[in-house]
């Protein structure tokens, strides 16, 4: 009975979406042809007629065809669509039509809901979908005492399925359109459908209806290569004996590539790092002395000269120098110098997609993926083992290519620092709470969903291949796995597919795979998808020491400007609509709204800024390449500039996930005007609204918009030809406004257009008809003396350029000579 009402339910829904093709096709047209008639002329007219109509007022007749016209090109677009997407249903492809995105995925959705409900399904013995067959349970591997023999432990059931792909449910998926996407013919639904009726899933539900499928649930794909309908439903998994590896220590730095990183080293306190880490913070220890190289000042001439030694680093951070050194030395290579360090550090920008954990009972390296990353590791090596895998991420972070995200209690269980210490750490965060935590991860993951619908992208690699100058680090959540960090985390993992976020567990951790590791840190048992892989392997670790002495290395290399002293400039009042605001009319500086000073934005980055200022309509990363680093060959240089640009504005406006500087789809690169707002921009808007003011007053109120942002010559600071070129059209442009101001106000406030001309004749004192006007003013007032002192003022800075005034000017002044003192 249950599977008649299904069915019913799908012919009822399959004749409402008939009915609503058939109103879209048929009744559209018909109401436009009804109401509007033919929109276009059925014969050529005359030249005559054409006059006549064009002088005539328009009828309401031609009126309504002219609305009806949009009307119609909808409905034919639509139609195409519709057709297109019927043919790539028969053909079983994907067919993209430029422009009719929206209306391809509207006619495939429709397609798909007639299909389900018009063909036929065949679900077999799972009529009854409250007892399922097949009931998914992890897989359980176990190192036994026997290096021959590894048991297995799994259902019956679950061995035939374990090798199938699975796919995570998304907002807006239909079995129609995963099998579409994924499969690459819409028509395999069905196979998706049997493969998991009655398949409970995580929220506690179960799947019997395949017109409802919600988000987070895992659906197995059927196999491409072969009909699943083949496989037996059952097949036990036989214990098997090996081959007997000879024992194999932890590789060591002898094990070298082309790059002189090996696998794994082995520290003198009994810590194993990979040899990827030690040649991250033998990079970081150079930063660290360059800067601190670079801060130090001579002794004056009353102080005695001597040499004193460098303080030597930790002992775990040198024994990793060291190694890092020595695997060069082994092969006959030189050592990489502290500048090639540095330099090979800063020009990382590619987001790590793993992270090695250790290494297999046969010597090869065990690595586990970033995104999607779902592990707990339990076991009395498990705290050491999450050290190292933190200890890797962190020393990566630089130019924001990883995050961690810790509580405060299991940073001190993990690191013994404090929560002071440890926010210097580059690519670290570190949360009140367990639950804090979480709600960080799942800020990432809203944040990035937003982005991949915005962008139209499957993934946040694809963000990041488009835009490399974009913060979009991998993510991962390091937590104990207690019961409601536990199944937030796992909703969160669920339904963040595709947004490169992850999450290492200390303890069980079902949803997953969880690991068991023994006090000589080699996996004793694993459960779960990567079991196989961990199983027996011996994974890196680092002691607690070892891990303080390393991220307090990495908290010492942060830039030079968080060392800067405020500047006293006080912040202006807030009158702008943008959350970020720039002057670059005088110094350059950025503020932001609620924060008193301005942002310690210094260097490069304000230069960027500034550049952007001047090209509104955006600049290609060429042209950006060639203002900033002229001559040089282009490089990872802007990338990185736009990635911490980008990571200080998010960071200290708390706009999580916003780009601020905008990638369009020509390649240019703009100042997004809804988040950035500039005092040039500004001020091109003000005195292009007095151009169109039709009064007095309203004309006063825009050149007194304009005047409050005249600050000077733009990029005052920089001396480079891009700005040079725009300097004196700029201070031409403030002065005039200035000037125009003052004869607005002339009559009305004398006062007011003397501040007005002084302030012009500062900005520009080689135009000396603003220095006539502040003179007859200040005649007008009967202020002699003061006109006077003007002149002279204006004589000394023509003689300093050894130029004599114009005639006019020299007429000006002779008169102003001869007439009598009097106090103003």
């Amino acid at each position: 009975m249950t599977k008649v009402f299904a069915v019913l339910g799908r012919l009822v829904r399959g004749l409402v979406v008939a009915v609503l093709l058939a109103l879209i096709e048929a009744g559209v047209p018909g109401m436009l042809v009804r109401f509007a008639g033919w929109p276009f002329p059925r014969e050529v007219p005359t030249w005559e007629a054409a006059r006549q109509a064009l002088m005539s007022p328009i009828p309401d007749e031609v009126l309504l065809k002219v609305l009806a016209c949009p009307l119609w090109l909808l409905w034919a677009a639509f139609t195409i669509a519709l057709v297109v997407e019927i043919w790539a249903a028969l053909r079983g492809v994907q067919v993209h039509v430029p422009l009719l995105g929206p209306l391809q995925t509207v006619a495939a959705g429709l397609i798909g809901s007639l299909a389900i409900a018009v063909l036929p399904i065949d679900v077999g013995s799972n009529s009854t979908p409250a007892r399922p067959q097949v009931v998914p349970v992890a897989m359980k591997y176990e190192a036994v005492s026997d290096p021959e023999m590894i048991r297995i432990s799994s259902p019956v059931a679950m061995t035939a399925l374990a090798d199938r792909p699975v796919h995570v449910v998304k907002q807006g998926d239909s079995l129609w359109t995963i099998a579409k996407r994924r499969l690459g013919d819409p028509l395999q639904w069905m196979k998706i459908w049997k493969l998991n009726a009655g398949q409970p899933q995580a929220d506690g539900q179960a799947f019997t209806n395949p017109d409802l499928i919600r988000p987070g649930w895992r659906l197995r794909l059927p196999l491409l290569h072969r009909d699943s309908g083949d496989r037996p439903r059952e097949k036990r998994a036989t214990p098997r004996p090996v081959e007997t590896p000879q024992p194999k220590p932890m590789p060591s730095s002898g094990a070298l590539s082309e790059e002189g990183t090996g696998v794994g080293i082995e520290l003198p306190s009994g810590s194993v790092v990979a040899m990827s880490v030690a040649a991250g913070v033998a990079a970081a220890y150079a930063l660290a002395r360059f800067q601190r190289r670079r801060r130090r000042v001579s002794p004056s001439i009353e102080e005695a000269v001597a040499s004193v030694p460098e303080e030597p680093p930790a002992p775990a951070v040198e024994a990793m120098r060291k190694a890092y050194f020595q695997s060069f030395r082994e092969r006959g290579a030189e050592p990489p110098s502290d500048t090639e360090l540095i330099r090979k550090s800063a020009s990382a920008l590619e987001i790590p997609g793993a992270v090695t954990l250790g290494a297999g009972e046969h010597g090869a390296t065990v690595d586990v993926v970033l995104a999607g990353l779902n592990l707990g590791i339990t076991g009395p090596g498990a705290d050491d083992a999450v050290r190292a895998f933190v200890l890797d991420l962190l020393q990566q972070a630089g130019n924001f290519r990883t995050e961690v995200i810790m509580s405060r209690q299991d940073a001190l269980v993990l690191t013994g620092m404090g929560v002071e210490e440890l926010g210097a750490v580059p690519g670290l965060t570190v949360t009140a709470s367990g639950d804090e935590a979480v709600d960080r991860l799942e800020e990432v993951r809203f944040t990035r969903r937003r982005l991949l619908a915005e962008q139209e992208a499957d993934d946040v690699g694809a963000l990041r291949e488009r835009d490399p100058g974009d913060v979009l680090p991998a993510v991962v959540l390091v937590a104990s796995a207690t019961v409601d960090v536990g199944s937030r985390a796992g909703a969160v993992l669920a339904s963040g597919s595709g947004c490169g976020i992850g999450a290492l567990m200390l303890g069980e951790w079902p949803p997953g795979t969880t690991c068991h590791v023994g006090e000589d840190h080699r996996v004793r048992s694993a459960e779960g998808p990567l079991a196989p892989r961990l199983v027996r392997a011996e994974l890196f670790h680092v002691t607690k020491g070892d891990l303080a002495a390393a991220l307090r290395l990495l908290a010492g290399v942060e830039a030079d400007e968080s060392q800067l002293a405020e500047e006293e400039t006080a912040s202006p009042g807030w009158e702008h609509p943008t959350p970020v605001w720039v002057r670059v009319l005088g110094k350059p500086a950025v503020w932001v709204k609620g924060q008193e000073h301005p942002l310690r934005i210094r260097g490069l980055k304000l230069w960027l800024l500034v550049y952007l200022a001047l090209h509104p309509q955006g600049a290609t990363k060429e042209a950006i390449c060639e203002a900033l680093w002229p001559g040089k060959p282009l490089g990872h240089e802007f990338h990185s500039l736009l990635r911490h640009l980008r990571h200080a504005l998010e960071e200290s406006t708390g706009l999580s996930g916003e780009p601020f500087i905008q990638l369009g789809d020509d390649e240019t690169y703009r100042a997004d005007p809804k988040a950035i707002g500039f005092d040039l921009w500004d001020f091109h808007a003000a005195i292009k609204q007095a151009r169109a003011a039709e009064d007095r007053p309203s004309r006063i109120t825009c050149l007194t918009r304009a005047a409050s942002l005249c600050g000077g010559e733009i990029g005052a600071g920089i001396s480079e030809e891009w700005v040079l070129d725009e300097r004196y059209p700029l201070i031409v442009a403030q002065v005039d406004a200035l000037t125009q101001l003052a004869d607005l106000v002339d009559e009305d406030d004398a006062e007011r257009a003397l501040e007005l001309l002084d302030q012009a004749r500062r900005l520009d004192p080689d135009t000396e008809d603003t220095w006539c006007r502040l003179i007859r003013i200040q005649v007008r007032l009967g202020r002699a003396d003061q006109a006077r002192q003007t002149g002279r003022l204006l004589r000394t800075h023509l003689q300093s350029l050894q130029v004599e005034p114009m005639p006019e000017t020299q007429e000006l002044l002779v008169s102003l000579a001869r007439s009598p003192a009097r106090q103003g």
